[in-house]
Formats: structure tokens, sequence, C-alpha cells
């Protein structure tokens, strides 16, 4: 029986900070008393012109306008606001129990993912090729550098290699009485990783007794941002040669088909499908992803009417509203199994993290807009307390002038970036999430239907896993808070 993975989910909320934020420089004491009348009568008299402003529709706009601005300002510096660190090293330790509860002997196999280094530009190592004919560098947003698995309670502790390196099931290690480990290439055949490098994890486990493999991961993190726009968080680090996007440089829903390259090529495998991943692995269907489902089509529809018209042809700018409006609309919920498909999500106004990525690349599905999955664990800025999660990945040209402007080939002219509507992410990327795996593609989403399922076993409800942080976090650089907004 294939079993597909635990509910992920995760809405991490830090609360406001306590008091004068840091760089206010507020002063304490001195001679206050003197000038309480003086400061009484100017708030009296700020008071009545505001009244008096308020009488009259042209200052009325005005004010209003103004006290917006200051009201964002007010939510963005004290507000509800989750915080992330810049740059953060750190080990995580995995326990993955599996439990006979039958009277006999029961066998397992379970892929474990190996995690692939994480750059700008997905897990490619290749950044914007130049008119020059150099290549800007990547950088890397995450690097996996040590990866340890053991039995609990054996003694063999397996280094697991991180790059192009296998072994075959004939020359599987021995982990303890009852299980082995081997990490083979990518194949169709069981002893083959469904979707990417994995190790497989095999044996079997006794009647009424639980088997645990414990996983130790040390990463190096980095944040990261591809947006361009007023509200991307200063302190995030950008690409070095000021390639970042918002809507003054993206481009047209044409670039994705009348460009060649990795843009084109994702707009073939991604964005022409308008449904992706069935759930169902029998004759009926049930598509996570659904661009064809009219409540999904009604409410791009509306998104797209709602864009200025500066921004009708432009797949950034609809991808944005579509963000805002998953993201305002969609109340934060688990519980259910399978996850709920993009248009139930919008129809119940609830989901969780896949849930609500579902809803979200569903309204990009019909506009052709490439947008795909990346899992793995979340935890949160003091890297107290994991869970698995689920997000988004999204690509978008630049405009052809700003191109040319850049000296950057027009085919490699884009972004590449990650969207995590449950915790307002919009192409941010922090080192609070490790990055397990990002979806390649497959005809119609059989890759994330295989990835979703790791698990063959002869039991329901027999499998759990969990995570947790392995001594104290090194975080450099600082924090950064991203605001809990509505609207944007």
């Amino acid at each position: 029986m294939r079993v597909g993975a635990p509910i992920p989910g995760g809405e991490l909320v830090h609360r406001s900070r306590k008091g004068a934020p840091p760089g206010l420089n507020i002063r304490r004491g001195g001679k206050r008393r003197e000038k309480k009348k003086k400061n009484n009568i100017r708030t009296m008299v700020l008071v009545v012109a505001i009244a008096f402003l308020f009488l009259f529709t042209p200052a009325q706009e005005r004010i209003s306008n103004q006290l917006e601005k200051w009201l964002d300002s007010l939510l963005d510096e004290f507000g509800p606001a989750r915080e992330y660190p810049i740059y953060a090293t750190y080990s995580a330790e995995r326990n993955v129990n599996l439990l006979n509860p039958h009277s006999q002997s029961m066998s397992f196999s379970y892929e474990l993912p190996i995690p692939s280094e994480r750059t700008d530009f997905g897990i490619s190592d290749e950044g914007h090729l130049l008119t020059s004919g150099e290549l800007n560098p990547v950088l890397y947003l995450q690097d996996v550098t040590n990866m340890v698995v053991h039995a609990e309670g054996g003694s063999n502790y397996v280094q697991i290699p991180l790059h192009e390196e296998y072994l075959t099931e004939d020359g599987a290690v021995i982990l303890d009485s009852t299980s082995e480990i081997y990490w083979p290439p990518v194949g169709q055949n069981s002893d083959r990783c469904s979707v990417d490098r994995c190790v497989i994890w095999q044996g079997n486990i006794p009647p009424g007794e639980i088997t645990t493999l414990v996983v130790q991961y040390d990463v190096i993190g980095s944040s990261f941002t591809w947006w361009g726009g007023d509200r991307a968080p200063d302190e995030a680090p950008r690409s070095s040669h000021g390639f970042s996007i918002d809507n003054s440089n993206s481009g047209t829903f044409d670039d994705y088909s009348q460009r060649s390259g990795r843009l084109n090529t994702m707009y073939d495998q991604f964005g022409s499908h308008k449904q992706w991943y069935d759930r169902d692995s029998g004759p009926s269907r049930n598509w996570a992803i659904d661009g064809t489902n009219a409540v999904v089509v009604e409410l791009a529809n509306e998104i797209a009417s709602s864009l200025s018209p500066a921004d009708e042809d432009d797949p950034y700018a609809f991808a944005h509203a579509a963000f805002i409006k998953i993201r305002d609309s969609i109340v934060y919920s688990q519980g259910l199994a399978p996850a709920r498909s993009g248009p139930s999500c919008i129809v119940d106004e609830r989901g969780d993290c896949d849930e609500q990525s579902n809803a979200w690349m569903s309204i990009l599905r019909t506009r052709n807009i490439p947008a795909w999955y990346e899992f793995g664990p979340m935890t949160d800025g003091q890297f107290s307390g994991w869970e698995p999660h689920a997000w988004a990945n999204a690509i978008f040209p630049f405009d052809t002038d700003w191109c040319n402007a850049n000296g950057i080939v027009l085919d490699a002219c884009f972004i590449e970036g990650e969207v995590d509507v449950v915790n307002n992410r919009w192409l941010l990327h922090t080192p609070t999430t490790m990055t397990e795996w990002i979806e390649t593609p497959s005809t119609l989403g059989e890759a994330a239907y295989d990835f979703y399922r790791p698990l063959s076993i002869g039991c329901v409800n027999c499998w759990t896993e969990s995570w947790e942080t392995i001594g104290e976090p090194e975080i450099t650089g600082g924090t950064y808070r991203v605001p809990v907004r509505i609207g944007e």
C-alpha cells in the first residue's frame, strides 16, 4: 500500500514586540511638566484642524490617503509579524517511526529524499546569461553540508553522499537486524527512487514493535528576495546585480511562448497544463490544481478585471494580485486528507499550506502561468518547532526593454522564485524552511503524487514523523519582520 504523507501545514505567527522598537531613540524623563500645557494646546489645535478639514471632501480625501499611509507604517512596525533570520546555520534531527500493529512480521520500504543545493535559480548552478557571454553566478540559499542516518538503538551511523553517487540494493548497508538502506538512481522499479535522488530504507518490523530511522542534517541557509517592490524586506539579500522584479520591469504573457530556453520549457511543462496532480489513483479525477473549474475561472476573471490597464498583460501583476486575494480571503485550517483541491479551498474559504498553494496555482493556470510545488519542513524564527510544509514556485519574465538595457540574453531574462501564501512570503526564501524537493516536470503531476506517498507498507495510520533542532542554531546578519497584512 502506498501511503500518503502526514497532513502538512503550519502558520507561524510571532507576537508583536513589547515596548519601543529598536532605533526609535525615545527619550525618557526630562522637563516634561513645563511643556505639558503647550502640548495640550497643540493637541487641541490639531484635533480641531482635522475635524474642520474632514468637513470638506477634497481635504477629506487627502487626509484619508495620508492616514492610510501612516496606518500601513504603524502596522509594519508594530503589528503582528513573523520574524526571520537573514543567515542561519543549524542541525536538525528527523525521526521516521513505523509501527507494526499486526501479529506477524510486516515488510516496508520508505523513500527518504536527499536534499539538493538550493539557489536563487531553483537547483541550477547557473544564473543569468549576459549578452557579453558571461554567466552571472548564482546565490546559494541552502546548502546541506552533512546527512547521516542510523536506526534508533543501532550503532551503524551511515554518511549519505549528497551529490551524484549511487548504491544499488545489491550493496545495501545494514542498519540493524531488521533494516538496511541504499541510494539508487531514479527509475520506475521498486528498487529505484521514484522522483529524485533518495535513500531507500527497507526491512521487516516484528509484530507489535516500532522501528525508527533517525536522520540528522547540517544546513547553511540564507534569506533571499526576488521581489523589488516597496514592501519587500530591505534586510533580505537580493540579487547582487540588481535583478529583482516588480511592476516596473515585468514582462508580458506572450513572453512565455515567444522566448525559448527555460521560460518556454516551464511554460510547456507546467503552465500549459490547466489540470495538475490527480490525487485519485482510480479512474475518477481529483485534480489538486484545476484551472478549468468554473469557480476558479470566475475568481481569476475578477482578479484580472481589478488590474490597472497598464497591468492587464502582465503575468507578474496578475499573480501578485491572486496571491493577495488568496492570502486575505482564505482562513488557515488543517484537517482534511487528502488535502483540499484549489477549487475546494476557494469554495470552503479555508485551507492549510498546500491547499492554499493549490488555490493560488489553480488561478495561475487559468492564464497559463507556470507554477509548481516545493516541499520540506518548516520551523519558526527561533528554530523551536518543526512541521511539514508545502509552498509554490513560479517563473516570471522581465520586460524586453529592461533585459536589453541590462545586457541579459532575452531567453534567460526571468526570475524563478518561491511563493508561500499562508506565511505572506511573496517571492521570498527564508532559512526557516528546509527544501527537500522542488517539483520536477512529469506528464500531469505524477511526480508530486509519488513524492506525497513515499512509504510502502501493509497497514494504515502506522507512520509518524517528528523533527527537532539539535543544539543552538547560529544566526548571523540579524533578523527582519514580515508583517501579517491584509491588502497591499
